[in-house]
């Protein structure tokens, strides 16, 4: 029932989706007069027409809960403006000393810290305090709240600032412009020309027990920076600021396995908004400065428009994890984007393959062949040995590019040459039945596109660079794409096309635009976005694109690097709801030649990373080269990738040893988890790190927080319907160690034991949860990184005669399964049990080979092996 979607749209137009509007009618419609009018009889018209598109609004909502936060957070506004953050009903975070410019002066309240010239130049005036506005009440996307209002003087305008506080316990500040600001550039693109809040940071030599995560640059943040809170003023080693370090800030504090966190981030105007650490700022009568997080519109925006208003958002809760994926949900709540199913996406649900930068065939065509030819020849080889793939991403070497623009080449149009594909694109993808992720980077200024060039569509133009303002170009552009077979649109250099050209760095509302065209345009012709290259405000802003499915969360593969630690970007892509990429790789690790003699030597964990991820898994071999167990570990017989059902997430404990102990080396400990039938198979992957143990608890709270949502089991019936797992090492297993020599039990009595690991010599455990029958069902340990993917696996029956479930994959596929009667009989002792089970001789395990039927299912009965194709 989507008709309510179209009501809430409406909602969203009348009220150009601003949640205050409402409140605006009734109590701030007249805000300068120092009086409190009563609105109009219009107003009282438009706000019952508010109510009424807001309660259909808020029915349609999208899938995806948000829980009441376990640790509340509470506001306390002073009368000078001044904002305490309170957990507990104790300061938590202190705010004080914003500042907004307009027409070339700065102004800020009288007893606010004074940053310098150098980051604020112009004339210092005071801004004054109107009024303050106490007890305002309304609700929106994230629930019901309680608003204050504070109205501020700058000469000939105002500008009010807000702090709301949810029923939910999380909290959002906001900044807005009714009469919009002018002249208000800073010349620096880094610095801000508005804060609020900005928060005090401790001193070096402060008592302060907290720790924090940062992410910044690339890929997402991949470059992020963790360490104790009392280094965030560090330019070098502390937060991240300005505009590739504007991101989810993490800030917890000591406490496993929940230690207490907020998430501070925008929550509007993401494009646009920056943090950042301002050391320069003098109180008055102090010598020495002291130190703030600001938190502001970007510094070279020369003018806001009427009604502009940005917001930062603060969410707490009892775990990294646990809090990240509420402050994620949160936003897709607000925005109304939904946790899209990989079912939508075939790149993320099944394996493909890969010529970008890494792979063999970047920049490069097999000998005395042309790209189209060489792509023919992947194609038989690959039916030849019987690796399904179902996609191509082909990258910038097959568009036309402007070779004279700075570094890398600025696209002149994209199609493609003739001297890479003769017959056209299409022609490869009709022949090979591969539909395309298709690489595109920046635009030149000499694009065929542009009007400027005799182009018929509208850009920006920059002294190198070009940006799309016309959203009938991305129309345009989409409809010839899917005539030759794309199906995921790969918008690389996202960085590049934002911090180099003037209209993006300049204006408050065209680097938005940009990508919601892009977006919408997409969305129109069934196209998927993935991003690469981009900085956290770029992620963040995909929470208002719905086709933005996927984005890179590593840096560019090369054969033996260690692109593959994604376990903390992973974190931030799948809270706003994205598949986060670990990029190509190679499967062989005897493969040298392409660039120089670098071979890559850790091939089964680059694959068994790439599925974990839940991301796209797209080898790049040579022809003859790939080796295929290792690939189709990942996969069924028809291609399709057998994933988790959330990605592998580094787990809060590594963290918190990576920021808190300085001597401690950041374990690539990861979790995900699989759900079949309402139960969790959980993943823990150990790689390159020292020995540990995980207790009961740990792996409790490696899923908990996704059961927070309708269609789960309440936290109560998590903890109590878990009470022992079956762990296989199936690492072990690929390199040929039988399936149950590595079993472990994990109980309240007994954790989970990590080894000390690297790259090659890494664990995955699979984790399968003794069934009410005292049977676990562990699934194809013995050939699949992920041996009980929901992807495989439905339908789990657990009664008197032990196990059955129905499995899918290709037709005519044959699978192996595995099963354990654990008897855990009342009184016994773990350690008993797992003895008296290793004396039965194998007497307690069940596994079945079964074949698909022509549809691509059966069902498997254990210990009975009875196969039921159907």
């Amino acid at each position: 029932m989507r008709d309510t979607a179209t009501n809430h749209d409406r909602a969203r137009k009348f009220l150009a989706w601003n949640p205050d509007t409402c409140r605006e009618y009734i109590f701030r419609w007249y805000p300068w007069t120092g009086e409190i009018k009563p609105p109009e009889r219009i107003h009282r018209v438009m706000f019952l027409i508010y109510v009424q598109l807001a309660v259909v609004a808020l029915a349609a909502r999208p899938p995806g809960h948000v829980h009441p936060s376990a640790l509340p957070l509470d506001a306390k506004v002073h009368d000078n403006g001044d904002v305490s953050v309170l957990m507990n009903g104790e300061p938590y975070f202190e705010s004080e000393g914003l500042f907004f410019r307009h027409n070339g002066a700065l102004y800020l309240p009288r007893g606010s810290p004074i940053p310098s010239k150098a980051s604020q130049p112009g004339q210092r005036k005071q801004l004054i305090l109107e009024r303050i506005q106490r007890d305002l009440k309304g609700f929106d996307a994230m629930g019901t709240y309680t608003e204050t209002v504070i109205d501020w003087s700058l000469d000939t305008t105002r500008v009010s600032t807000g702090v709301k506080v949810y029923q939910g316990g999380w909290i959002v500040f906001s900044q807005r412009f009714p009469f919009g600001l002018n002249l208000t550039s800073t010349g620096d693109e880094n610095q801000i020309i508005s804060s609020f809040p900005s928060f005090r940071l401790p001193e070096n030599n402060s008592v302060d027990s907290r720790g924090f995560v940062g992410y910044k640059g690339n890929m997402m943040g991949y470059h992020y920076r963790l360490g104790p809170w009392t280094s965030a003023a560090d330019k070098d080693k502390g937060l991240p600021d300005g505009l590739d370090g504007t991101g989810p800030l993490i800030v917890f504090e000591p406490g496993a396995p929940q230690p207490p966190t907020v998430v501070i981030s925008p929550k509007s105007a993401f494009m646009a908004t920056n943090q950042v650490v301002d050391n320069s700022s003098h109180l008055l009568g102090s010598r020495s400065p002291s130190s703030y997080l600001r938190y502001g519109i970007m510094g070279r925006v020369r003018e806001l428009p009427l009604n502009f208003q940005a917001e930062i958002i603060l969410c707490p809760d009892l775990g990294i994890n646990r809090a990240m994926y509420n402050w994620g949900n949160l936003l897709l709540r607000t925005y109304d984007k939904d946790r899209a199913p990989p079912k939508l996406d075939l790149s993320l649900t099944h394996m493909g393959f890969a010529t970008d930068n890494g792979a063999w065939y970047y920049y490069q065509t097999e000998e005395g062949l042309s790209y189209q030819d060489t792509l023919m020849a992947v194609k038989e080889y690959s039916e030849r040995v019987g690796v399904k793939y179902r996609y191509l991403q082909i990258d910038s070497w097959w568009y036309y590019q402007d070779k004279e623009s700075w570094g890398a080449h600025g696209v002149l149009n994209w199609t493609a040459r003739p001297d890479v594909f003769p017959n056209g694109l299409d022609f490869v993808f009709n022949a090979t039945s591969w539909p395309y992720v298709a690489h595109n980077r920046f635009w030149s200024n000499k694009t065929d596109y542009a009007i400027q060039n005799g182009g018929q569509f509208r850009f920006c133009m920059d002294d190198k660079k070009a940006t799309p303002i016309d959203p009938g170009f991305w129309m345009y552009l989409f409809a010839y794409a899917k005539k030759w077979g794309v199906h995921v649109y790969e918008q690389d250099w996202l960085f590049a096309q934002f911090e180099e050209n003037h209209c993006t760095l300049d204006s408050v509302t065209t680097a938005r635009e940009w990508l919601v065209q892009m977006g919408e345009a997409a969305t129109a012709h069934g196209i998927n976005i993935q991003y690469c290259m981009s900085w956290p405000r770029h992620a963040l802003q995909s929470v208002e694109i719905q086709s933005v499915t996927q984005a890179r969360a590593s840096d560019d593969y090369h054969p033996g690097n260690d692109q593959w630690r994604i376990g903390v970007t992973s974190i931030f892509a799948h809270a706003i709801g994205l598949a986060p990429l670990k990029d190509t790789f190679w499967s062989n690790s005897t493969l040298r030649g392409r660039y120089g003699d670098d071979r890559e030597i850790a091939p089964r964990l680059q694959a068994a990373v790439a599925t974990l991820s839940t991301g796209n898994v797209s080898p790049s071999d040579k022809i003859n080269w790939t080796n295929v167990d290792i690939v189709q570990r990942c996969v069924d017989s028809n291609g399709k990738i057998l994933a988790p059902d959330t990605p592998a997430k580094i787990l809060d404990q590594a963290i918190l040893s990576g920021a808190l102990d300085p001597g401690s080396k950041l374990g690539e400990v990861w979790a995900s988890c699989s759900e079949i039938s309402g139960f969790c198979f959980p993943q823990i992957l150990n790689a390159d790190s020292p020995p540990t143990t995980l207790s009961f608890e740990d792996v409790l709270d490696t899923f908990n927080y996704m059961y927070r949502h309708p269609g789960h089991h309440s936290i109560d019936d998590v903890n109590t319907r878990y009470h022992t797992f079956l762990a296989v090492d199936t690492a072990a297993v690929s390199l040929g160690e039988p399936p149950m020599k590595t079993l472990q039990y994990v109980s309240k009595e007994s954790p989970l034991k990590l080894s000390a690991t690297n790259k090659t010599d890494f664990q995955l455990w699979a984790l399968s949860p003794v069934l009410p029958n005292e049977w676990s069902f562990l699934g194809e340990i013995a050939d699949k990184w992920v041996p009980a993917s929901s992807r495989r696996f439905s339908n789990l029956v657990a009664d008197a005669s032990g196990i059955s479930v129905t499995a899918s994959g290709g037709p005519g596929e044959t699978i192996e399964v595995w099963a354990v009667f654990v008897g855990l009989h009342e009184g016994s002792d773990y350690a008993e049990d797992r003895q008296d089970f290793a004396s039965t001789n194998g007497k307690n395990i069940a596994h079945c080979s079964c074949t698909m039927s022509n549809s691509g299912t059966v069902r498997i009965s254990l210990p009975m092996c009875e196969c039921l194709a159907f």
